[in-house]
């Protein structure tokens, strides 16, 4: 039963994510994907979320979605990328062990 709640609190915060900030959202789950072949997930999941999230604060004007970088937009940013990619991250290492 703890597996299946977690999967439903999973699936609800990256639905979340995904109406708050739909393209670092999807960098988040691309990028949770991605890290679970990676060495050391647990330090570079976290360290990948800053960064992406950070990104989107200077390629956003670049393409017009925002006016300029803000603390704010970045806090928006911070959550909907990490809501993605630590629980695609988690679930994937989850799924392995159940297995």
């Amino acid at each position: 039963m703890e597996f299946e709640a977690g999967l439903v609190v999973s699936f609800v915060l990256m639905i979340a994510a995904f109406v708050v900030d739909w393209p670092r959202a999807l960098a988040g789950l691309a990028f949770g994907a991605i890290s679970r072949y990676l060495p050391y997930g647990t330090i570079v999941v976290p360290t990948g979320v800053i960064v992406l999230a950070a990104a989107g604060e200077f390629i956003y004007p670049e393409i017009g979605r925002t006016a300029h970088p803000s603390l704010y937009s970045f806090a928006i940013g911070l959550f909907s990328v990490a809501a993605t990619a630590s629980n695609i991250y988690i679930t994937i290492r989850n799924f392995k062990d159940r297995l």
